[in-house]
């Protein structure tokens, strides 16, 4: 990515220029949390001016370089990093993601070995570690040590997370999926309000199991000049907050008052507008893809949304999640035993269909192999339901991806070329796989793929 160190300095107001090495990593650490990742690189720089050898800003632009798309910089200051601290996590982790990324497996897998065998570090590092060791196994074609290592990296996690994966009460356990199930089957969904009198519009929902191709429509979406995608923010959930209080308003959530419609509608686009600025004219894409869950809710706040369903062979997106290191919370802890992704599979998609039947919401579905195999005809295809004229920009995604900060698995995918080693991925696994094929195969025959 070409000059990402020119970051602009008006960023930095505080600490001053002459502030502290301690300062300016604050500050850097604080940016990085609010995914401003161009200032915190400039923070960081800031640092080292004061201590060119400092292990921890080092490190910190090895992994902000690295999904910036600067490999030789995050090499670089990875290597000062480890010099001065040969347990730097951070560092490690960024040097074997740089090294995979150049397909230098058996580099990778050095590089993070001596973190994931560490007696010291963190489980989360240890986990992150494994993970790499995983993806450079499988790019070197050692399968069963490719599985391996991503169980292992799971095992880490949920030592750490058991009782996030089992926190019944949330709306995205596997039990609060059920009873959203249970509740759209018995509601009478035509009694609901259609027409809703508002000052506010309705976004796009982009929606879809996690790693089913959402991150790449984002960026082809993104490509357009009237459309603006905000990516995996509780802004949604945040206004439903402010009227889904308890059970009893959820179970009435056909029958909100104007003013209670109104309240979730304001608080949804006040937030979306303090992070897009002015986006009048603009068709505005909300892609979190687990919105399947609180898609009745969407029904009852926005009866007019548009909904896009991202669509890939259910073998590879289970596949892919349980080898995925996510950002943790009730829905992704599902992911780190093979059995239980591939249960809330089935959940999700049960809940999925019968929304599809019952909610009446316009939905157009893109499957993730079909946008591999024509791209230009999905884009197309996708501008038409979004009533927008075709751009060609649409087919410039990898532009565009370059030039956001994305905060998903696939910020390292989508910079690249499409390709098609992703697609029947899951043969090469399906001995491991074995247990819960099927039940993934039943989906599979359902959606159209290939036994």
């Amino acid at each position: 990515m070409s000059g990402i160190e020119d970051t602009a300095p008006e960023r930095l107001s505080t600490p001053e220029p002459q502030g502290s090495i301690s300062d300016w990593r604050t500050l850097g650490a604080r940016e990085v949390a609010a995914k401003r990742f161009s200032a915190a690189i400039a923070a960081y720089q800031r640092a080292i001016v004061i201590d060119p050898a400092d292990a921890d800003a080092n490190a910190q632009l090895a992994h902000l370089f690295e999904i910036h798309h600067t490999l030789e910089q995050a090499k670089r200051h990875a290597a000062i990093a480890l010099a001065s601290d040969g347990a730097n996590a951070v560092a490690r982790v960024a040097l074997a993601r740089a090294l995979l990324r150049e397909n230098d497996s058996a580099g990778a897998e050095a590089a993070a070995m001596p973190l994931a065998q560490s007696q010291t570090a963190s489980r989360n590092d240890r986990s992150l570690a494994w993970g790499v060791i995983g993806d450079a196994r499988d790019l070197a074609g050692d399968t069963g040590g490719a599985f391996a290592a991503f169980t292992a990296a799971n095992q880490l996690r949920l030592a750490e997370y058991r009782l996030l994966r089992d926190a019944a009460g949330h709306l995205y356990h596997p039990a609060g999926v059920a009873a959203m199930t249970q509740f759209v089957s018995g509601a009478d969904i035509g009694a609901w309000r259609t027409n809703v009198q508002s000052a506010w519009p309705s976004p796009v929902f982009l929606v879809g199991f996690p790693r089913s191709g959402t991150t790449l429509l984002d960026q082809i979406l993104s490509s357009h000049s009237r459309a603006v995608c905000v990516e995996e923010k509780d802004y949604l959930s945040n206004a439903f907050a402010a009227v889904f209080t308890n059970a009893e308003k959820l179970n009435a959530m056909g029958a909100l008052g104007e003013d209670e419609i109104e309240t979730v509608r304001e608080r949804y686009w006040r937030e979306v507008r303090g992070e897009t600025g002015p986006i009048e004219g603009a068709v505005v894409i909300d892609k979190l893809p687990l919105n399947i869950v609180v898609l009745p809710m969407i029904r009852a706040v926005f009866p007019d949304a548009k909904i896009i369903f991202a669509l890939r062979d259910p073998r590879d997106a289970v596949l892919s999640c349980f080898q995925h290191r996510f950002g943790m919370n009730v829905g992704m802890a599902q992911f780190l035993e093979l059995d239980r992704a591939a249960a809330y599979y089935d959940l999700v998609m049960r809940l999925m269909l019968l929304c599809r039947e019952k909610l009446g919401l316009p939905v157009h579905q893109v499957r993730y192999e079909d946008v591999v195999a024509d791209l230009e005809g999905e884009a197309r295809k996708l501008a038409a339901f979004l009533d927008l004229p075709f751009e060609s920009a649409m087919l410039d995604y990898r532009e565009t991806a370059m030039k956001r900060e994305i905060a998903t698995p696939s910020l390292r995918q989508v910079v690249q070329p499409l390709y098609t080693r992703s697609i029947g991925r899951w043969r090469r696994y399906e001995a491991q796989l074995a247990p819960v094929l099927p039940l993934l195969n039943q989906w599979a025959a359902r959606f159209g793929y290939g036994a």
